[in-house]
């Protein structure tokens, strides 16, 4: 297998979280791209929560795909959280026409 490192804090996988919410999901950081001398592509790898064993993000049943470091900060809000950040950009977009 060859490897390579990510760049910290970009990009993130995502797995869905607890099953009655459809909309949950956790995210683990991207730590690498590993691609099998057969496979033409890289896969993210995650590390092993439980044995830090380093793994790839879609071999779990709960993947749902990847994600850059913008939905995380989203998904880590709160809703007030969120209207402050769309107001500030609204009156940045405004400034500019």
């Amino acid at each position: 297998m060859s490897m390579v490192a990510a760049p910290h804090g970009k990009w993130f996988a995502r797995f869905r979280g607890d099953e009655e919410d459809e909309f949950e999901f956790e995210y683990q950081p991207v730590v690498a791209w590993g691609r099998y001398e057969e496979e033409k592509e890289y896969t993210a790898m995650v590390l092993d929560l439980e044995t830090g064993d380093l793994l790839p993000a879609n071999a779990a049943v709960s993947f749902s795909g990847l994600c850059d470091a913008e939905e995380v900060t989203l998904a880590e809000m709160t809703p007030e959280e969120i209207r402050v950040r769309n107001k500030r950009e609204r009156e940045r977009l405004e400034r500019l026409r």
